[in-house]
């Protein structure tokens, strides 16, 4: 599969690859990606199923992953350091685990390798129930998800991923598999008792419940050479809530000072 990506910065210099979460796509790492682009290469891709890259029913974190090896090998990059946030960050971490030669270092953003209960039904539910027939414009999409969804920042979120072609609205996620196979994107599936024994960050919020003892247990167990950092008031968005502090942790961990 072919991933739609952004890139910035010179090929010549270290690569680092942005992997969004759930939802997202390569705009969400935008003005992280802008700091960072003087001295590296920064490659930003949509994940299958999100923003402008092809749908499939396969969900895996395998196919996942494979999507970025072969964009790596398209881009003719042999490894690269790895930010992922949420799935992004399960993403990443498979790619560590089943081709750590291609993974310089990791950096994993609130989320862990273990299998978190489903808690996405309202937003798939609002997001399906949207009459995009009738719609007249993003203000009136934002009026209807406000029924169900309370928080502003993340319908603002979700309606990125509306778009109009040919005088019709749509969304550019792929709804309806991600739906019907959500226990794989919570999953975080066992690769045959690999380790990853590269440098590893986990960032994760002080306000999120995403990266807990278990979490950091399962952790450890997968990445023995990993440091937690939790990043104070910021919940699940770290690098949207706190850019600053998440730019400065990202810096540390590069060993830019």
């Amino acid at each position: 599969m072919q991933l739609h990506f952004r890139q910035s910065g010179s090929d010549q210099t270290p690569p680092l690859l942005f992997l969004h979460g759930l939802f997202g796509s390569s705009a969400n790492w935008g003005r992280i990606a802008r700091h960072f682009e003087a001295d590296y290469h920064c490659i930003l891709p949509d994940l299958r199923n999100h923003g402008r890259s092809p749908h499939d029913a396969d969900v895996s974190y395998q196919s996942q992953a494979t999507d970025v090896q072969e964009l790596m090998q398209e881009l003719s990059i042999d490894s690269a350091v790895f930010i992922g946030h949420s799935m992004g960050g399960k993403v990443a971490m498979t790619q560590a685990l089943t081709q750590p030669q291609s993974v310089d270092s990791l950096i994993v953003v609130d989320i862990a390798p273990v299998h978190y209960a489903h808690r996405f039904t309202t937003i798939f539910t609002a997001l399906q129930q949207l009459d995009l027939l009738s719609l007249q414009n993003r203000e009136h999409a934002d009026s209807q998800l406000a029924q169900s969804i309370d928080e502003p920042a993340i319908r603002a979120y979700l309606l990125q991923n509306l778009a109009r072609k040919n005088g019709q609205w749509q969304w550019r996620i792929n709804l309806d598999s991600l739906h019907a196979d959500m226990d794989a994107v919570m999953d975080f599936p066992d690769y045959n008792g690999g380790q990853y024994a590269g440098d590893t960050l986990f960032l994760h919020g002080e306000r999120s419940d995403y990266v807990d003892q278990n979490g950091r247990q399962a952790a450890i167990k997968l990445f023995p050479n990993v440091d937690f950092v939790e990043v104070e008031n910021a919940g699940h968005w770290i690098y949207a809530e706190q850019p600053g502090r998440f730019i400065q942790y990202v810096e540390m961990f590069l060993g830019r000072f």
